[in-house]
């Protein structure tokens, strides 16, 4: 049975327009696995020599037990956003004399050969030989190896869980937060204490069974798990439920964008691509301790204008360049409505300020690091609201590729040409070429003024600006339907 879905799959693979359509990025990819593979294992090879050299007095497994759990807290982030969970066309097989028990075993059992999985065997076998070559003992080697893998393969079933959760989501992302705060403000040895754990299995081999166990019962909890929803009728009964529970009668309060507005705030909470967009704006909150901290950009304040900006305005750059091409699936019908497309640009407006105020409210603890800093994070607050969502709402009337919303955010290219990378650099480095001139000429203070000024006059004149931007979307108007019918 494996065989013959080995088989299904490899024709729907070779089969598909996909794959005759996109030769050239598949080729591409290829070559970049390849690449990957080859890197990984010369590291694979190296980390000992290059340890024994640097570090002559310290053991270099214990080294690298003291770093484990960053790699893996690394390969959890690095899953949730790049690894593709295996899916098979199962309606076709519902229907035919299969257990359902062989689908769901061949479901998990081909994310076993992720390629995420791979990288790992590629750099921990040549490490465990070299282990071995340099006379630890075959127990413990084996032992070692047993337990990293094991923990790499429960990384694995544990993105399943993530992805398909959101209580797992939320309990993963709090654990990820606390461990990364208890490093960054000395709270905590975590490396050194989870380098102990991996040090004790070495020293007693047996303790390989944990970890062995954990990724078991994680086998164990996805396979009960995809077996109990493998109806079709069930499945459809949750997209059921999830579409009636959405109450957003607040939004009632902005009046004639109100329709417009929960239309998109449902866009963003049921399609993988916006949710993504809107859940990095979250992440990259933290970004600014990266140059706050760092005494090397302290004479260097054009860079934290950069940061404040990119920081409070990540939606509006990565929602607002794709405007209106979120909405592409039905834009025919919703431009053949009898409502003024001042009303559609508005409710674009007011989500984009919104979570620009949201962004601004979260980075106000940044102000432990001096006045100077909130003040920089005001100025983007008035900068991104008065003239970046106005300036992505004027060039989304060019934009014309469609999205489909279903596929993630990341490595996906899918509706953007060269206006987003224009409007990305355009909106990034004119405030910092500004800033820098002003600063220069009339000191930090002047620059940061200026910049506020700038977002205060779109927001006083808001009206005039969106009348012009209003006038380019209609002149635009049939020629964005048209594109939208085309596919990419």
């Amino acid at each position: 049975m494996i065989k013959r879905f080995l088989n299904l799959e490899w024709k729907q693979f070779f089969r598909s327009s996909y794959w005759q359509n996109s030769l050239v990025l598949n080729i591409f990819m290829g070559l970049l696995a390849l690449y990957f593979l080859v890197s990984f294992l010369i590291l694979g090879i190296s980390i000992y020599p290059i340890l024994k050299k640097s570090f002559p007095d310290k053991d270099p497994l214990v080294i690298v037990n003291s770093v484990l759990v960053f790699v893996f807290l690394a390969d959890i982030v690095v899953r949730y956003f790049l690894q593709k969970l295996p899916t098979m066309q199962v309606k076709s097989l519902l229907v035919l004399p299969i257990s359902k028990k062989k689908i769901t075993h061949y479901v998990l059992g081909k994310s076993a050969l992720s390629f995420f999985n791979i990288l790992s065997l590629v750099m921990i076998v040549p490490f465990s030989i070299m282990l071995l070559i340099n006379g630890y003992d075959k127990l413990s080697v084996i032992a070692w190896f047993v337990a990293v893998f094991s923990v790499t393969m429960s990384i694995n079933y544990l993105n399943f869980l993530i992805n398909k959760k959101n209580t797992v989501f939320i309990a993963v992302v709090l654990l990820f937060a606390g461990l990364i705060s208890l490093v960054y403000f000395d709270i905590f040895p975590v490396g050194a204490f989870f380098g102990k754990l991996f040090n004790a299995i070495v020293a007693n081999p047996i303790l390989a069974i944990i970890p062995l166990l954990i990724l078991v019962g994680l086998y164990y909890v996805n396979f009960k798990d995809i077996y109990n929803n493998l109806y079709l009728d069930d499945a459809l009964k949750k997209k059921q439920e999830k579409v009636n529970t959405s109450d957003l009668s607040w939004t009632a309060n902005f009046g004639d964008t109100a329709v417009f507005l929960k239309n998109d705030i449902r866009l963003i909470w049921r399609n993988k691509r916006p949710r993504m967009v809107f859940l990095m704006s979250f992440i990259f909150l933290p970004y600014g301790l990266l140059f706050f901290k760092n005494p090397i950009y302290a004479k260097m304040p054009i860079m934290f204008v950069f940061v404040a900006i990119f920081t409070t305005g990540m939606f509006v750059l990565n929602f607002g360049q794709f405007i209106p091409a979120w909405d592409s699936a039905y834009y025919k019908l919703l431009m053949s409505q009898n409502i003024r497309y001042r009303r559609y640009l508005e409710s674009k407006w007011i989500l984009m300020a919104t979570m620009t105020t949201i962004m601004f409210v979260l980075s106000i603890p940044y102000v432990y690091f001096g006045v100077d800093k909130l003040l920089l994070f005001i100025m983007s607050l008035f900068f991104n609201i008065g003239f970046t969502s106005l300036f992505v709402l004027f060039m989304g009337a060019f934009n014309r590729k469609s999205i489909d919303l279903q596929r993630s955010a990341m490595m996906n290219y899918q509706g953007t040409s060269g206006k987003q990378f224009f409007i990305a650099f355009f909106i990034m480095l004119f405030p910092m070429g500004l800033f820098y001139i002003v600063e220069t000429l009339f000191g930090f203070n002047a620059g940061i003024a200026a910049l506020s000024i700038i977002g205060l006059i779109g927001i006083i004149f808001r009206n005039y600006f969106m009348d012009k931007i209003e006038q380019q979307y209609i002149k635009n108007k049939h020629l964005t339907i048209h594109a939208f019918k085309q596919k990419n």
